[in-house]
């Protein structure tokens, strides 16, 4: 799986990293894209500009090539337990080292097919090339040492160097120290009369890698100290020159000629990792990966051997190492180690100390780009994941925060060696994960090389129409603008929607600029400064809206009732009064409950009004609305109506109707019951009111009211007991009670009152 540390080692720390992540951003993430890779661990990364494609390695022993997006475009299988890359320099193949098939292969970048393969005899893992000659660190019977093989063998080497480098060394150790593996390795190492190597099987290769990986902790004294003729700690000790040892394992494999145990006299336990430029072809540098302390050995290869020249022992304490790269003239030696919190660099004549790249904690990635620019990584959960610098500056040209992944988001940080540069240094590619290895991500940064660019637009807030004012505002980037900068400004109002064009203003050397503007539009105007961009930083644009000031704009609605019966139509009349060039007035309806619609937008007509139809429902508010214009501020007016509900009330049970006087009453029983039925216009959770009343002695009397709840058809049936004696009258209604009914929808609303009379 993807892992990375995290500070704390807890998940208390996880959480604590996602919340930063969520909450503080040191840099607006500046990737083009990111897509998920199909894959589960993480080896290395390559980048062909000439098919414009990324090679990414993986220990699920394949290769996937994605394209300048980081879209997925292919998948090469069968490549056993895929680790280190490198590319010709004629970008037509990319040779993958094979540490489960102890053998490096070679996949065209046109056709994405592996086209060869070199058994090797030893499980490479970490691969650099110059001129014909690919480099690979290995491991082999319990040790691990440095290989070459010769892709072009008949090619004529250069003369093995026969002087001493140009820093005399001083006295050499007599007993490198070299930390005892705990896990040996078992691949055997062939013989050197093997003339081919066969390749093994899978189920024959021994682990890769020691079980028990150094800790990643740095520390001023080694585990075995050395003796007294070794270097002291931190010394610079350049090893003497050493001839090829004759008898040093030479063979040929498919064409090409592996030559192995070029370690010189430093014995290494690691297989080391290794950086080359073709910037300087002669050197490559070698370093022991997850180790503590920190081991670096530079080998002249000018000859197509490697001569041991400088070496550096615990370094500036440092340890872990997680990635390597030489600068862009092959001059400096770069390294991002666990410890300390920078990238570290040093020279490559005699690896003395020679400036570092300030990042943070756990740094993880280190790559060079053509152009000399250098991207350096660390694995951070509260910081910013990708440091740019210019060669040689410890000035920061920006940095790139990833962020959060998955749902729901944690920290998504930077895998160790996860950065690989364009060839054109246009673009960064970056590997990342989540806090669990998860969603592993290939990230496309776009114009790394550039400081990122802010244009911030100052102005008054409101102004009056008609008036002068100044607009001011200030690039600002981690790195100086040149001379002659300038922004392009424009102005977008009501009446250029499209903007209008102020001209070019020309910056200030601290980065300000300034102009006055007088806006004859009322209503917000829109300044916009925009910077172009430059070799050294990105485009950019910042903007200030101003509220011009408009004059006061009359307008009202009325309607032809108050209040209307369920179903009926109401007349809405919106009056516009005087505005400049517009004379649009649009009318609003919002059905209690319901959602803001718009009637009508119209003109006016020459009175000024203009009318609407809407049939109602329920208690309605309506608006007349303008929207302003160059001179005439908005303006919005409302008015509200009551809607009644649609109400009836039915008897039942009677013998007979008749009148009591001029009044007409249900005869009853005097022991009859009666029922009453409601139908009443439905909504969730309403209830009806049935009010009773008794006639006595002249007047009517409240005998009660309750509340009963309608089906979902409108209806409600309620029965009345006789009660039991004869000249008894009564009358009932139902009613709707805006608040009380259940809702507020309608106004209230009742029927007219139903008589009842009883007799024997």
């Amino acid at each position: 799986m993807l892992t990375r540390h995290v500070a704390g080692g807890t998940a208390l720390s996880v959480l604590l990293a996602t919340a930063s992540l969520l909450g503080v951003a040191a840099e607006p993430a500046a990737a083009d894209s990111a897509a998920t890779l199909p894959i589960t661990s993480y080896s290395d990364m390559v980048v062909d500009g000439a098919h414009r494609r990324v090679f990414i390695s993986t220990t699920d022993s394949k290769v996937v090539v994605a394209d300048y997006n980081g879209k997925t475009v292919a998948q090469i299988t069968s490549e056993p337990g895929a680790a280190g890359l490198v590319l010709s320099a004629d970008s037509s193949t990319v040779y993958v080292a094979l540490p489960k098939a102890d053998a490096i292969s070679a996949i065209d970048t046109a056709t994405l097919r592996e086209t060869a393969r070199y058994p090797l005899g030893v499980a490479p893992r970490h691969l650099a090339m110059t001129r014909h000659t690919i480099w690979f660190g290995y491991a082999a019977d319990g040790s691990a040492d440095l290989g070459s093989l010769d892709l072009d063998p008949e090619t004529e080497p250069t003369t093995p160097p026969t002087s001493p480098p140009t820093t005399p060394p001083t006295t050499p150790p007599t007993d490198t120290p070299t930390p005892t593996p705990t896990d040996p390795e078992s691949t055997p190492t062939p013989t050197p009369t093997d003339t081919t190597a066969p390749s093994p099987s899978p189920s024959d290769t021994p682990s890769d890698a020691p079980t028990d990986t150094p800790t990643d902790t740095p520390t001023d004294t080694p585990s075995d100290p050395p003796v007294t003729t070794s270097p002291t700690p931190d010394a610079t000790t350049p090893a003497p020159p050493a001839p090829f040892a004759a008898d040093t394992p030479t063979r040929t494999t498919n064409g090409a000629v592996v030559t192995l145990g070029q370690g010189g006299p430093h014995t290494w336990n690691i297989a080391p990792m290794l950086a080359s430029s073709p910037g300087n072809p002669d050197v490559v540098v070698a370093g022991t990966p997850v180790q503590s302390p920190m081991e670096l050995q530079v080998y002249d290869v000018s000859s197509g051997h490697a001569e041991p020249q400088a070496y550096r022992w615990n370094a500036n304490g440092a340890g872990n190492m997680q990635d390597i790269a030489l600068s862009a003239d092959g001059k400096q030696v770069l390294v991002a180690s666990g410890a300390p919190y920078f990238q570290q660099a040093y020279r490559t004549s005699d690896l003395a100390d020679d400036g570092r790249y300030t990042t943070d904690a756990y740094p993880n990635a280190v790559a060079v780009a053509p152009d000399g620019t250098i991207a350096a990584g660390i694995d951070g959960a509260y910081e910013p994941d990708v440091y740019i610098f210019r060669p040689r500056s410890d000035h920061r040209v920006r940095t790139y925060d990833f962020g959060v992944v998955g749902n729901p988001g944690t920290a998504s940080a930077l895998v160790a060696g996860g950065l690989a540069w364009a060839p054109d240094s246009s673009r960064l590619f970056a590997v990342t994960a989540d806090v669990y290895g998860q969603h592993p991500t290939l990230r496309v940064l776009t114009d790394p090389t550039k400081s990122v660019t802010t244009v911030t637009v100052s102005a008054p807030s409101t102004a009056k129409r008609a008036t002068k004012i100044t607009v001011s505002g200030k690039l600002t980037a981690t790195t100086a603008f040149p001379a002659g900068a300038k922004v392009t400004v424009t102005r977008t109002d009501l009446t250029s929607p499209r903007g209008t064009s102020l001209g070019v203003k020309p910056v200030a050397a601290n980065g300000t600029f300034s102009f006055t503007d007088t806006p004859t539009t009322g209503g917000g105007v829109t300044y916009t400064a925009t910077y172009a961009g430059d070799a050294t930083h990105t485009a950019a644009s910042g903007k200030r809206v101003v509220q011009v000031s408009r004059l006061a704009t009359a307008a009202s609605v009325k309607t032809n009732r108050a209040t209307y019966a369920y179903g009926s139509t109401a007349t809405v009349t919106g009056h516009l009064g005087k505005t400049g060039k517009s004379r649009v007035l649009s009318i609003w309806a919002q059905p209690a409950g319901g959602q803001k619609k718009l009637v009508r937008t119209a003109k006016v007509n020459a009175a000024g009004d203009l009318k609407v139809t809407y049939r109602l429902s329920r208690n309605t508010t309506f608006w007349a609305s303008f929207a302003g214009d160059a001179v005439s501020a908005p303006k919005s007016v409302a008015r509200s109506v009551g809607t009644q509900v649609s109400v009836s009330l039915a008897v039942s049970g009677n013998y007979r109707k008749g009148s009591v006087g001029s009044t007409s009453y249900y005869w009853f029983h005097k022991k009859k019951s009666a029922l009453f039925t409601t139908h009443m216009t439905y909504a969730n959770g309403r209830s009806q009111r049935l009010d009773l009343q008794v006639y006595y002695k002249g007047r009517w009397y409240s005998s009660g009211s309750e509340y009963f709840r309608l089906a979902i058809t409108g209806t409600s049936r309620v029965g009345l007991a006789g009660p039991g004696e004869s000249g008894i009258r009564a009358r009932v209604r139902a009613v709707y009670v805006k608040g009380s009914s259940g809702d507020s929808l309608n106004t209230t609303t009742s029927t007219g009152w139903k008589y009842l009379y009883y007799t024997n």
